[in-house]
């Protein structure tokens, strides 16, 4: 009776635990869904016929200035495209309240846009290697808790079947 009493203790608290999972698991996967729904946005902002080309006709001829123009363009006030996509990611992470778009915001407002896209690419892999390694254990969580119910479900049997010889 203790080993059914601590049995049941135990899968209550698997129960527990994986409905906790499980709930975690679907808030971080629509947190996930929304971010990359916005970093693509802001892909598409930034692929767009306004910002297209910009950096390839501007950046080389500040390049090869000198250390003072370099030392303006740093000074001066980036693209109204790029403060546009800047501005989108901070308004997105501010409302999902997400740490990553908000860094990626800060990012946008000062770096080239090549390394933005580039950012953004590894963002995007990152968070699907995450939804993934999720998923997996969210399978194992389940499989557990069906195993579980199966080891319990075979020892009631056994412990009705010996009650039924004792009486």
């Amino acid at each position: 009776t203790t080993t059914k009493e601590a049995d049941e203790k135990y899968l209550s608290d698997l129960v527990a635990t994986c409905e906790q999972k499980a709930s975690d698991f679907e808030s971080r996967q629509q947190l996930r869904a929304e971010e990359i729904e916005a970093i693509e946005k802001a892909v598409e902002i930034l692929s767009s016929n306004a910002v297209k080309g910009n950096s390839e006709k501007y950046l080389p001829s500040f390049a090869q200035k000198k250390g003072s123009a370099l030392a303006q363009l740093r000074a001066s006030r980036s693209s109204e495209p790029q403060e546009r996509v800047a501005e989108f990611l901070r308004a997105r992470g501010e409302r999902l309240n997400s740490r990553v778009l908000s860094a990626l915001a800060v990012r946008v407002a000062d770096d080239p846009f090549a390394k933005v896209k580039k950012m953004i690419k590894d963002l995007i892999v990152r968070l699907m290697e995450e939804a993934n390694e999720e998923a997996e254990h969210k399978g194992w969580c389940d499989t557990e808790l069906s195993t579980n119910e199966q080891t319990r479900k075979e020892k009631t049997e056994t412990v009705e079947t010996l009650h039924a010889e004792i009486d």
